[in-house]
This record gives C-alpha cells, sequence and structure tokens, in this order.
C-alpha cells in the first residue's frame, strides 16, 4: 500500500505525555489542521495528522472506487500504530466516526489510546439522523450542490458566512470527492457507544449547519462525555475563528486523561 501523507509538528517544549493524531473529514485532508497542528504544538503537544487515501498528499490506490470507511478506518489503525504510545486521537465530522468505530470496537480491537475527541463528529446513526431532519422540515444543506462542492453549498454548509472568498477559494481547491461506498458503509456499520473504554470529549460548533447542536449533545450522552460548545463557530471548526476554544478544550481534556503536564 502506498505510503500515506503523514504530517507531524514538534514542541519546542514537550509538555503532554501523550501526542494528538488529528483525523481529517469528508472531503478534506491534513492540510485542514496547518494552523490548529501549529497551535496546539506551540502549546506543548506533539502533533500528527494524516490524510487518508486520495486525500490531501496520499494517492489513491488502485481501485479507489471501491474504497469504504472500513478502509479508513485501517489507515488511521496504522497511523495509532505509528505514532506510538497512547495518543489522543482527535476526529473532525467523518473523521469522528471513524474514531467511534475504532474505540467501540466495531471494526476490531480497540486501538490503544489515551482518549478520543469527537470534534463537530458524525452522529452515531448518521442515517436516521438526516432522514429525521428531513422528516421534521429541519434546515439542511444543498447536498448535491456540496457534493459538487460548489462555492456558495461550502460556505454556508462548512464556513461562517463571513469567510473571505479568496480563502474559502484556497479551500475549496484542495477538497476531493468521496468514493461512493464511504457514505454507505458508514451507514451500514454503527459506533456502540456502550463498549467504549476511552475517556470521551465532544466539541461542537455553535452554528454547525452539517451537525447540529441537539445531535452533539446526544453524542455526548451516548459516550457519557463532557460537550464544549464553541461560540458562534461553523462545521469546520479547526479552519474557524473560535479555534481556541477547541485547542484550551484539548489541552483540559490532555490534562484530566493521560498524566499531563510532563516535568519541566
Amino acid at each position: 500500500m502506498a505510503t500515506l501523507e503523514h504530517l507531524t509538528s514538534h514542541p519546542a517544549q514537550q509538555r503532554y505525555r501523550s501526542a494528538l493524531l488529528l483525523i481529517h473529514g469528508a472531503w478534506h485532508g491534513a492540510w485542514c489542521w496547518e494552523a490548529a497542528r501549529e497551535d496546539l504544538a506551540a502549546r506543548g503537544f506533539e502533533v500528527h495528522a494524516i490524510s487518508v487515501r486520495g486525500h490531501g498528499g496520499s494517492p489513491a490506490p488502485p481501485g479507489h472506487r471501491r474504497s469504504t470507511i472500513l478502509d479508513y478506518a485501517r489507515e488511521v489503525r496504522g497511523a495509532i500504530a505509528a505514532v506510538g504510545g497512547q495518543p489522543i486521537v482527535v476526529g473532525h465530522s467523518a473523521g469522528g466516526y471513524v474514531v467511534q468505530l475504532l474505540i467501540t470496537g466495531v471494526v476490531g480491537p480497540r486501538p490503544p489510546l489515551a482518549g478520543a475527541v469527537l470534534l463537530c463528529s458524525s452522529p452515531t446513526n448518521i442515517g436516521a439522523y438526516f432522514l429525521d431532519r428531513g422528516l421534521h422540515g429541519a434546515p439542511m444543506v444543498n447536498l448535491p450542490a456540496l457534493l459538487r462542492r460548489e462555492p456558495t453549498a461550502l460556505r454556508q454548509a462548512l464556513f461562517r458566512p463571513d469567510i473571505p472568498d479568496a480563502q474559502l477559494e484556497r479551500h475549496r481547491a484542495r477538497m476531493v470527492a468521496e468514493p461512493p461506498l464511504v457514505a454507505l458503509s458508514s451507514m451500514l456499520l454503527r459506533p456502540r457507544p456502550a463498549a467504549c473504554r476511552v475517556p470521551v470529549l465532544v466539541i461542537a460548533a455553535e452554528r454547525d449547519a452539517i451537525f447540529d447542536l441537539d445531535v452533539q449533545r446526544e453524542t455526548a450522552r451516548a459516550y457519557n462525555a463532557q460537550l464544549v460548545v464553541a461560540p458562534g463557530a461553523a462545521h469546520d471548526l479547526m479552519l474557524d475563528p473560535a479555534w481556541p476554544v477547541a485547542a484550551e478544550a484539548i489541552e483540559r481534556f490532555a490534562q484530566e486523561t493521560s498524566g499531563a503536564l510532563l516535568a519541566t
């Protein structure tokens, strides 16, 4: 298998025992963590970010259109092993769904982790969530336009309305389409929160147009986890002005779960 893109940021002075492994969501890649990765390293973390197959700087393997969420889970498992020790894994959006499948043992033995952070994550039952929103007439993103990565749809779904056009285009140009079986396999495989054995933190964006606050509250309850809400933030929280709220929550979580501060 081709080598995946794996970016690492080292702190000037390491303060935390557990490294962070950042997992992107649909259409994104390790590039989306660029500013967040440097911020977390400045806070004293060793930080890793990967791109799953066909995203970012990771090549698409032969037959990539047949890739499923299981392939992504295997690649994240491999990245956890490559980081070593017991890292804290941070999964955004669909990346949070992959993390949930791993920490609940749905896709094999649970990997050794100090904790898991679900950042604007897909809920435990994606199909039921979108079906319920449709039946109740809840505001929904323009999914076909979003799949085509049209600028207006991306602005509405992922970012704040006032994101500069140039910045939006910079992000849009690096997004890629997902293989069709990824969504289907995500519907068929569901996390089992009761089987989770690691501490979990749920971080939500107050104005998330994809996974709203109600479902983030449900996710936090399912994992008996603390919920932190970033005020005014949009779905792509790692690219949002409210990112420091998430970073501070991750710091507190690390202090509580991994033995926290190293001697300085």
